[in-house]
C-alpha cells in the first residue's frame, strides 16, 4: 500500500502548530466543529495535502456518503468529504497547519503514524485538538475549557477532569498519544458545553476553544464575527427560557450541581433539549434564509 498523505508542496514554515478537528466522535455543541470551519475561513486556509480516502473511509455511513447535486435529473457535481491538511497564511508571527475532516474508519495507526511523518516533515512544534463535551455548566458562566494530554505538564496549563475514568476514544486523543511518543507536544482541547445545548451549535463553546487555542499557541485571532454569534446565541437561549419554564427548571436542577461542584452524572437533559430545539427552529429566518444551527 502507498501513503496515505501526499503533501502538494513542503514551505518553510514559521514555528509552525497544528490544529486538529476531525467529526465522528462526540462534539458538543458542535465546538470543535465550529471553531475549526471558523479558523480555516479566517486564516484563508488553502489545501496542502488530503489523505487517501478510499483507504480511510466506509462510504457506506450516512454521514460519509458523497453528497450529489441533481438540476432536473441531471447530475452537475459529486462532493466528497475529504480529510485534509491545509496551511494558513495568516496566522500571526506562527504558521499554522489544520488537519480537518471525517475521523477515519480504518486503519488508524497507518493514519496517526502518517500525521506524525506530515508533522516532521513540516517542522511542526505543537498540537492542538479541539472538541467540546456535556458537563454541569450553565450558559450564564463562560465556558470552560479541560485540556487533555499525554504529557502531564501540557494537561495541567488548563482544568483537567479530577476523575479517573475509561472510555471510548477518538481518533484525535489517539493522535496525542502517539504525537506525544514521537516527541511533539500535543493538547487536546475540550470545551464544557451545558447538557441542555449539547445538541446544536453553541458558539460560545467555539469561542472558548479559539481563545485557549490562541493563547497557549502565543497568537491573536479576531474573533468579532464569533462574538457575534454568541451574543445573538444567548440571547435566543434566554428568551426560549422566559417562554418556556420547564427549562427553567431543569436549568435550576443543574445549577444546583454547578454549585456543588458535581462532575457526575447530571439528570437527562434530554426535553430540555428538545424544548430548545423546538424553540430555536421556530425562530424566523432572517432575509429569506434559514437561522443557523
Amino acid at each position: 500500500m502507498g501513503k496515505l498523505l501526499e503533501l502538494g508542496e513542503r514551505p518553510a514554515l514559521r514555528d509552525p502548530f497544528l490544529v486538529i478537528h476531525l467529526t465522528g466522535w462526540t462534539d458538543a455543541g458542535l465546538a470543535g466543529q465550529t471553531s475549526a470551519v471558523f479558523l480555516r475561513s479566517r486564516w484563508n486556509a488553502r489545501r496542502l495535502g488530503e489523505f487517501d480516502s478510499d483507504e480511510l473511509l466506509d462510504f457506506r455511513q450516512n454521514d460519509r456518503r458523497p453528497v450529489v447535486r441533481l438540476a432536473s435529473g441531471t447530475i452537475e457535481e459529486v462532493r466528497w468529504s475529504p480529510i485534509e491538511l491545509s496551511l494558513a497564511t495568516s496566522a500571526g508571527e506562527r504558521d499554522a497547519l489544520l488537519l480537518t475532516g471525517p475521523e477515519p474508519d480504518f486503519r488508524w495507526r497507518a493514519f496517526c503514524d502518517q500525521v506524525i511523518e506530515a508533522c516532521q516533515e513540516l517542522a511542526v512544534t505543537e498540537v492542538f485538538g479541539l472538541g467540546g463535551f456535556p458537563a454541569p455548566a450553565l450558559h450564564t458562566d463562560p465556558v470552560a475549557v479541560v485540556g487533555t494530554s499525554a504529557d502531564p505538564d501540557l494537561a495541567a496549563r488548563l482544568e483537567t477532569v479530577p476523575v479517573l475514568v475509561e472510555l471510548s476514544a477518538s481518533i484525535q486523543t489517539v493522535l496525542e498519544e502517539r504525537l506525544h511518543r514521537a516527541g511533539i507536544p500535543a493538547t487536546g482541547l475540550w470545551a464544557r458545553v451545558p447538557p441542555y445545548l449539547a445538541g446544536g451549535t453553541h458558539p460560545p463553546a467555539a469561542l472558548a476553544l479559539v481563545r485557549t487555542m490562541a493563547r497557549l499557541a502565543g497568537i491573536e485571532v479576531e474573533t468579532t464575527e464569533l462574538e457575534a454569534a454568541s451574543k445573538e446565541h444567548l440571547e435566543q437561549v434566554e428568551q426560549a427560557i422566559r417562554e418556556r419554564p420547564q427549562i427553567a427548571e431543569f436549568i435550576e436542577q443543574i445549577r444546583g450541581l454547578v454549585e456543588q461542584g458535581a462532575d457526575e452524572r447530571i439528570p437527562s437533559g434530554e426535553e430540555i433539549a428538545a424544548e430548545l430545539d423546538r424553540f430555536l427552529s421556530q425562530q424566523p429566518p432572517e432575509n429569506g434564509e434559514p437561522r443557523p444551527r
